[in-house]
C-alpha cells in the first residue's frame, strides 16, 4: 500500500515531496521510505492522513508548513503560519554576521523581526565566542516559536515582544540584524500563492515602496547593522544608510548572484 499511495501522490505533487510527507506521517527517514518494500502497509488512519497532506501540498501549501519544520544553517527549526519559512538566501545574513562579529569583536546583538528565530539561534549555536543576543518580534506567537527553537538547540537568547524599537533601547547593541518585511505593498498580491496565501503578510509587507523598516532601523541603530534586502533594493537601502551617517557599506550577493545582504557601521 505504501508504494501505491506514493504513486497516487506522484500524479499530484513532486515525488520527493510525497516521500517527505510519507516520512513525516510515519515518523521515519526519507531513505527508509524510498527503499520500502512494495507490499509494506499503512494503517487506514495513516493512509487518510497522508492523502490529506498530499491534497494540501497540491493546493500549494508549503511543505515546511505541512511538516512543521525547516532546515537552516544545518539546524532544524520549527515553523508555522506565524513565521516566515527560512530561506537559503537568509543564510548569507548569518554568514556575514559571523564574519563581522569576529572582525569587530562584537558581543551584544539585537535580532529584530526574528520570526522563527533562525538568525539569532544560528548565531548563538555557530559562533565560537559567547554572545549576548536579544531577539524581538511584534508577533507573540512567532516569538513563542522562536523560544521553542532556542530551547531545542540550547541557545541562550533573551526574547522581547516589541513593535520594532517601541519597547527596546537600541543603544546597548553593537550589532543590529534584521530580515524585515521588504516587499512593496502593491507587489504582495502578485507573489506566488504558496507565499501570498500561507506566509504571514505582516512579515512580508514593507510599505508602499518596501523600505519602511529600513528607514526605522537605520534611524535607531548606533553601531553595526546587517540587513537582508530585496534583490533590487541595494541602492535605495544604501542611500538610506548614508543619509543616516553609516559608512563602510558592503553589499553581499546570494548564491544566484543577486544583491541580498547589506552591512555597514555608523560613523564614529
Amino acid at each position: 500500500m505504501l508504494k501505491t499511495l506514493l504513486r497516487q501522490a506522484r500524479a499530484r505533487i513532486d515525488y520527493l515531496d510525497a516521500v517527505l510527507i510519507m516520512a513525516f506521517v510515519l515518523n521515519r527517514s526519507k531513505e527508509s521510505i524510498m527503499i520500502a518494500r512494495d507490499d509494506e502497509s499503512l494503517s487506514p488512519e495513516e493512509a487518510v492522513r497522508f492523502m490529506d497532506l498530499v491534497s494540501q501540498r497540491a493546493s500549494h501549501k508549503p511543505l515546511a508548513y505541512i511538516t512543521g519544520n525547516c532546515e537552516f544553517m544545518g539546524l532544524d527549526f520549527e515553523v508555522n503560519g506565524h513565521t516566515l519559512i527560512p530561506r537559503p538566501d537568509t543564510e548569507i545574513v548569518v554568514e556575514t554576521a559571523l564574519h563581522v562579529i569576529k572582525q569587530a569583536g562584537i558581543k551584544t546583538i539585537l535580532d529584530i523581526c526574528t520570526g522563527s528565530g533562525c538568525i539569532a539561534v544560528s548565531l548563538s549555536v555557530l559562533c565560537p565566542a559567547k554572545l549576548n543576543i536579544t531577539a524581538s518580534d511584534i508577533n507573540g506567537e512567532a516569538l513563542k516559536t522562536a523560544e521553542k527553537n532556542a530551547a531545542k538547540h540550547g541557545a541562550s537568547i533573551s526574547f522581547i515582544q516589541s513593535d520594532m524599537f517601541r519597547r527596546i533601547d537600541p543603544s546597548p547593541y553593537e550589532l543590529i540584524i534584521a530580515n524585515p518585511p521588504y516587499i512593496p505593498h502593491y507587489e504582495i498580491d502578485a507573489l506566488p500563492c504558496s507565499v501570498r496565501d500561507y506566509e504571514p503578510r505582516a512579515a512580508l509587507d514593507g510599505g508602499p515602496d518596501g523600505l519602511d523598516f529600513y528607514r526605522i532601523l537605520a534611524g535607531k541603530a548606533v553601531n553595526y547593522i546587517i540587513f537582508e534586502i530585496g534583490y533590487n533594493q541595494a541602492q535605495d537601502v544604501k542611500n538610506i544608510l548614508e543619509q543616516r551617517g553609516f559608512q563602510d557599506i558592503q553589499i553581499i550577493k546570494d548564491l544566484a548572484g543577486r544583491n541580498r545582504v547589506i552591512s555597514a557601521r555608523k560613523n564614529g
